[in-house]
């Protein structure tokens, strides 16, 4: 199951699956930002205080025009790096159309980076 918290903080556990839903504020009027169609919303995970070690990314097509964009998450995404025995903590952002034109929706800002914990799941593996 996925938790996000009122500070952003996103926390699951290893190899669980789930739908994350993003939306933007237009920052001059804080109205909400309409999604267009072939917008792209991208995901980045990447290791605590180390931005260019990216451990996920997750990219999203807007198909409709919409004011929130659900981005699922399946259990290979979430599998990060080795079998944990603690949470481990990471740091991420979310960008619209990272390729061209790229606006940061969430990220790192005046009260630090947003975390994305990851928690020790049971497994076979080893």
């Amino acid at each position: 199951m996925i938790k996000v918290d009122s500070n952003k903080t996103i926390r699951l556990n290893r190899g669980d699956s789930g739908t994350l839903i993003f939306n933007a504020t237009i920052e001059q009027t804080g109205d909400s930002y309409t999604f267009q169609i072939g917008d792209v919303v991208r995901l980045n995970v990447t290791k605590a205080n180390k931005e260019n070690e990216v451990v996920l990314s997750k990219d999203v097509t807007v198909d409709e025009e919409v004011t929130s964009i659900e981005m699922p998450l399946d259990s290979t995404d979430t599998k990060i790096g080795d079998v944990i025995n603690r949470p481990i903590t990471y740091w991420y952002d979310v960008e619209l159309n990272p390729d061209a034109n790229s606006t940061t929706i969430i990220g790192y800002d005046e009260d630090g980076p947003k975390l994305f914990i990851l928690d020790p799941e049971s497994s076979k593996e080893g």
